[in-house]
């Protein structure tokens, strides 16, 4: 059936009923009061608009014709108590305040992006928006099911950019010391502690090799080609047969590449690398994606820069959880390669196909230019 109001509406109706009529029959109730005029009627209309209020405040606990219902009989009875209207700058007004964004978000929110929001206490209408518009785009392309974690690294702290969009319960980042807060996401300051371990492993979700996964992040900002940075990785049995899902760029020392290990029992000829000339490593969406041991593409701004097509070996697939910002070395971190890189998206999951790539890429692009993040 739908709901016939929109958030607007809802509002409006809120604040006419829940607060200006009983407002104003308080108000006429105390008048009557002090010249001993009967009071009983007043006070039932005031328990009904109280009963309204408290109807419109749980809208999201009742079934789309309910809340219908409700929604007209509030506009109803804010008419009956002295035509309560409401103008346009009042519902924006109460949209900005806390109880506004909390209404907003019962009403109209998608289950996911409520539990997010509740989860990492989000408040910015411009970050709820950004986000409910990023997971209506990957429901309607049918994309959400691809993700294990998404991480759009919004609010007022490193804590609530810890929290994971797909699912809100799992996978939460735990930051190391030398992670920072940034306008734009994440930030990372170099040292041996700036990293953020998702808490996700990759074996643990069932992996038993390494195809079928994505990884993907965008960064706001350019490369360093001084430094040799990891933007997030895993390397298991580091010490003899090498088992890697690692993305790295390196210094123009060593060659200003940057590459991709997504390769088991050291099989360093798998290694997947994208030459300063055919792209410079700076801003942008990038993805790493393997359907098969044949398969394995970099993609960067819906532009395949490399791709491998020989059989790598994928099995098995590195038990560690998997580190941003920095690798995971056997549950330590190598200091050639923590990061100086901002982070302002990252997700993994399963592979994504060409056009799906192309798909996601433009959903986050949306999401990105929407916090100013470009």
């Amino acid at each position: 059936m739908g709901v016939n109001y929109n958030i607007d509406q809802y509002l409006g109706a809120y604040i006419a009923a829940a607060q200006k009529a009983i407002c104003n029959l308080t108000a006429e109730a105390n008048t009557a009061a002090k010249y001993d005029k009967p009071c009983k009627s007043y006070d039932e209309r005031i328990q009904e608009g109280l009963f309204l209020k408290f109807c419109l405040e749980n809208i999201d606990c009742f079934a789309d014709n309910e809340k219908n219902k409700i929604i007209s009989k509030a506009n109803r009875f804010a008419q009956n108590c002295g035509f309560c209207t409401v103008s346009q700058s009042e519902i924006n007004a109460f949209a900005e305040t806390d109880l506004g964004v909390k209404l907003g978000n019962k009403f109209e929110l998608d289950a996911d992006v409520k539990a997010f929001v509740d989860a990492a206490s989000i408040k910015d209408s411009s970050q709820i928006k950004a986000l409910s518009d990023l997971v209506k785009s990957l429901k309607d392309e049918n994309l959400w099911s691809k993700f294990h974690v998404i991480y759009p690294f919004v609010g007022d702290d490193l804590a609530a950019k810890s929290y994971n969009l797909k699912d809100a319960a799992k996978h939460t980042i735990n930051w190391g010391s030398g992670a920072i807060y940034d306008s734009k996401g994440v930030d990372f300051d170099g040292s041996l502690n700036s990293y953020g371990d998702t808490n996700m492993n990759f074996h643990d979700l069932g992996y038993t090799t390494i195809q079928d996964l994505h990884v993907s992040f965008y960064t706001p900002d350019d490369r360093d080609t001084a430094v040799r940075c990891a933007v997030w990785g895993a390397v298991d049995d580091i010490s003899a047969a090498s088992d890697r899902i690692t993305m790295v760029f390196d210094s123009a020392a060593l060659g200003g590449y940057y590459f991709v290990d997504f390769w088991a029992d050291n099989d360093s000829a798998s290694r997947l690398s994208v030459g300063a000339g055919t792209d410079p490593g700076d801003k942008g969406f990038y993805i790493v994606s393997t359907s098969s041991a044949s398969d394995l593409r970099i993609i960067k701004d819906k532009s395949i820069k490399a791709s491998f097509t020989s059989a790598r070996d994928i099995d098995p697939t590195p038990d560690l959880d998997l580190y941003i910002g920095t690798i995971n070395w056997d549950d330590t971190i190598n200091s050639s390669v923590p990061s100086t890189r901002k982070m302002g998206f990252f997700t993994a999951g399963t592979n994504l196909t060409n056009t799906e790539a192309n798909k996601f890429s433009d959903i986050v692009m949306v999401y990105i230019n929407a916090l100013s993040r470009a």
